[in-house]
């Protein structure tokens, strides 16, 4: 008994010391969208490192970053910056393989990885939100 009372107090502390930091900035998106890489508009993500940028009635938040990282390989990120309330100034812009917030502290991510570039101190501040991507042929499913 005792020994079952030992490892229920293990699990629970293991159990709290896990939880992610939850970014207060960005409410949780639901939505399943469909891309046919044959249409003229998104034949472009055929090409390694190239970046469509989704609009909002499509999903995200603000919209979305969708990225040929690798053959067959694509990542897809929230458009709107994780470090600031949504707002006019708060949307990425797509530059190559980064993406630049538009807000006056100007960070910097990388459309590879939704990595922040430019870290200013200490503070926390998040990385890009990622979506799930799955390919199957010429369509590209993004959802969360």
């Amino acid at each position: 008994m005792r020994a079952l009372s030992i490892l229920l107090v293990f699990v629970l502390i293991g159990c709290a010391e896990n939880q992610a930091l939850r970014n207060p900035y960005l409410v949780e998106a639901s939505f399943d969208t469909q891309i046919d890489t044959r249409l003229p508009l998104y034949s472009e993500l055929q090409q390694i490192g190239v970046t469509v940028t989704l609009p909002s009635n499509l999903g995200g938040i603000q919209g979305i970053h969708l990225t040929q990282v690798g053959i067959d390989s694509f990542r897809a990120f929230e458009v709107a910056c994780p470090n600031h309330q949504p707002s006019s100034c708060s949307a990425t812009v797509a530059e190559g393989t980064s993406a630049r917030c538009s807000c006056p502290d100007d960070l910097s991510y990388s459309l590879f990885t939704g990595q922040l570039l430019n870290r200013q101190g200490e503070n926390v501040l998040f990385d890009l939100k990622e979506y799930a991507v799955r390919k199957e042929g010429p369509l590209i499913y993004v959802f969360n």
